[in-house]
């Protein structure tokens, strides 16, 4: 059920959108997506990988609502998102640019039209893919929040530590403390 309008601060609309209010989540979507959208379009020079980037952030806001955390202000959490979306496609395009590159000036034109990898090695790479993830969700919750925001969203130690409230070294232990229960539960598959 839509909780009635207005909602009055960042906290509220954080804990409408976590009880599945779709109403809050619109309102979220149509106050930040413009502007989000032209930030990620000055990182890529691209509208449609901004687009995807912005719709890939709130797409997965929607998705973990019942655990969405957001401390402090929720523009500052969905830019920091969105920043470090876009720096991962542009990472991306940039390795990908360089091997194009490399490959052309090698003139090996048979590695661009080589065929993609078999389907073995697809399989090995999502199971490898999935088992990390599992492994990932068993890591204690404040271990595992750090480490997610650490790896997958690149932010820096002392970003995590304002964002959780917690000194940069503890962020430093969580993740020390989340690679070693990862390498010890993935240890079969390396």
């Amino acid at each position: 059920m839509a909780i009635p309008y207005p909602v009055s601060s960042d906290d509220e609309l954080v804990r409408r959108i976590r009880a599945g209010d779709e109403g809050a989540f619109d309102r979220l979507v149509r106050e930040h997506y413009t502007a989000l959208c032209v930030f990620a379009a000055r990182m890529l020079d691209s509208h449609a990988a901004a687009e995807e980037v912005v719709q890939d952030v709130l797409l997965r806001v929607w998705e973990q609502r019942d655990r969405w955390e957001v401390r402090g202000k929720i523009s500052s959490y969905l830019y920091a998102s969105v920043r470090n979306g876009a720096l991962n496609v542009a990472r991306r395009e940039r390795l990908l640019h360089r091997w194009q590159q490399t490959v052309l000036r090698d003139g090996d034109l048979a590695e661009l039209t080589s065929t993609p990898p078999d389907a073995d090695e697809e399989v090995q790479e999502a199971e490898l893919a999935a088992a990390v993830d599992r492994a990932v969700q068993e890591l204690p919750p404040r271990c595992r929040e750090v480490f997610i925001l650490r790896r997958r969203h690149h932010l820096s130690c002392v970003e995590i530590a304002r964002i959780m409230q917690i000194t940069p070294k503890t962020v430093e232990i969580q993740v020390g403390i989340a690679l070693k229960a990862l390498r010890r539960k993935l240890a079969h598959l390396l």
